[in-house]
């Protein structure tokens, strides 16, 4: 998404639904506005909806227009691993993680979406930092998200945004940092080394049991960081202190903690460092402790600038995930992968074909639902009827002039996302990759010609590895594009 965009960041934590609208335009972001509302469901089997109705509620207090929204998830649902990959770049490395990490799986792989972070690169081989997350823990998500109108952009962890935002409020020192984030119902220990998150870990002890035992949390801390320190082959294996976010204890608890870990504590308040964050201290006071909108704002910019980020809701997608699983167990014998690539043409025939057929037969009703309509209007009832729904070019034609708007041979189209009517934000996204940015503006300033739609300006460049990856939020001819300048 595009840096300095308007972002809304949703977390769904135990008893409130948060949202934070942030701009990601500088060293830290801006919080622009927030909003949480509690969670009110006393059956287990109601909480999706009261999710549901919580989430749509904040977002009708909203006043700010975001371009787009993402998701925070805690990092105890997460599953995170050190793995040394035996080889180098991008595109093997992001085939291979999967399979790498599925020997520390307690499940099948099939269920579980991952997301991984490079740390370094030695000797052939790739240090990273792999991340998952259950897919059915996804779709109690998405269930609830889709029941308000919501489509994410990106599904990130708190560790990510916490960390990126500590990272950003003081002067890196250099070398190895490590921070503590103390939330309400446990906490999180992140290893930082340069500009990259090399490790975390959830630790379940909550931030009011650690102002009350500040010795049972250093231990864990302790013994955490010696079992990092004891695998890192970075370089510098030393960490000189530790940070702490999430809380300010008194002087004696920070002195018993400190003593207990071995080493210098760094508290930070990290609200307050923010633009915007005072006005939320002000308003919340004592609610504002623990983290409570550090976590959703850090998600947020995290998206929007791209470092610290993963994106767990990369391979829900579309099918770009399941093919990279294939293709690691294919490249070993070349008459499977053409036996792949050949059943691949085979479906798109008999689904463009499929196709064909239903937009002749949806072109039929719809025809014969404007000739009803047209009818009802002249007994009277035309100011009654809405006929809207209907007054969207077919889903083909969208793609048959983003086909001719968009030629292979400047970019690679991998997504196309069309709304239904009366949903937020755009109605259609185009995700894809191109070698250069100038292939990218050549096809861009083509595709603003188009008279389907209109495309909004701020789109989306990002450098992943040897890609450049893109985004494009595009709207209706009669819809108005958000505005994102300044409020």
């Amino acid at each position: 998404m595009a840096f300095g965009a308007k972002v809304a960041s949703i977390e769904f934590a135990r008893d409130e639904v948060r949202v934070a609208v942030v701009r990601a335009g500088g060293r830290l972001p801006e919080i622009l506005e927030t909003a949480a509302v509690p969670v009110a469901c006393e059956n287990p089997d109601d909480r999706p909806a009261a999710l549901a109705a919580a989430l749509d509620e904040a977002l009708n207090a909203l006043r700010q227009r975001p371009a787009a929204y993402v998701l925070c998830v805690e990092s105890a649902r997460a599953t995170v691993r050190n793995l040394r990959v035996p080889f180098r770049g991008a595109a093997r490395v992001a085939k291979s993680v999967p399979f790498e990490l599925e020997p520390h799986l307690p499940f099948p792989l099939e269920e579980i979406a991952v997301d991984h972070l490079v740390i370094g690169e030695a000797g052939g081989e790739t240090d990273v930092l792999a991340v998952g997350i259950r897919r059915k823990h996804l779709e109690e998500y998405t269930a609830v998200l889709d029941a308000a109108g919501v489509d994410v952009e990106s599904v990130s962890l708190d560790v990510s945004g916490l960390t990126a935002l500590w990272h950003h409020a003081r002067r890196s020192r250099g070398g190895l940092e490590a921070v503590l984030h103390l939330r309400e119902e446990g906490a999180c220990l992140a290893v930082v080394s340069g500009r990259t998150l090399a490790f975390f870990r959830h630790i379940p002890i909550g931030a009011a049991e650690f102002l009350e035992d500040p010795a049972r949390m250093a231990r864990e801390a302790r013994n955490t960081l010696r079992a990092f320190l004891a695998k890192w082959r970075g370089g510098d294996a030393e960490i000189a202190e530790l940070g702490l976010t999430g809380a300010e204890p008194a002087p004696e608890t920070l002195d018993a903690f400190s003593a207990a870990l071995g080493m210098p504590v760094s508290p930070v308040c990290l609200l307050g460092g923010l633009r915007g964050g005072a006005p939320v201290l002000q308003r919340d006071g004592d609610l504002a402790r623990f983290n409570r909108w550090e976590a959703v704002v850090g998600a947020g910019a995290c998206a929007a600038r791209g470092e610290f980020a993963f994106d767990l809701g990369r391979t829900e997608r579309g099918w770009e995930g399941t093919v990279a699983g294939m293709v690691s167990h294919l490249l070993f014998s070349s008459c499977l992968a053409l036996a792949l690539v050949l059943g691949w043409a085979f479906y798109y025939h008999q689904t463009t074909t499929a196709t064909r057929a239903l937009t002749e037969q949806l072109r039929a009703k719809t025809a014969e639902i404007r000739a009803e309509t047209e009818t009802l209007s002249t007994q009277g009832l035309g100011e009654d009827v809405d006929i809207t729904p209907f007054a969207d070019p077919p889903l083909l034609d969208i793609m048959k002039e983003i086909g001719a708007r968009m030629p292979e041979t400047l970019v690679t189209v991998t997504e196309i996302k069309v709304a239904p009517p009366g949903s937020r934000g755009a109605w259609v996204t185009i995700a894809g990759e191109t070698p250069s940015a100038e292939q990218f503006n050549t096809m861009f300033e083509e595709l603003k010609k188009s008279a389907v739609f209109k495309v909004a300006e701020d789109a989306s460049i990002r450098l992943q590895g040897d890609r450049t990856t893109f985004r494009i939020r595009a709207f209706r001819p009669n819809q108005e594009i958000e505005d994102e300048a300044q409020p």
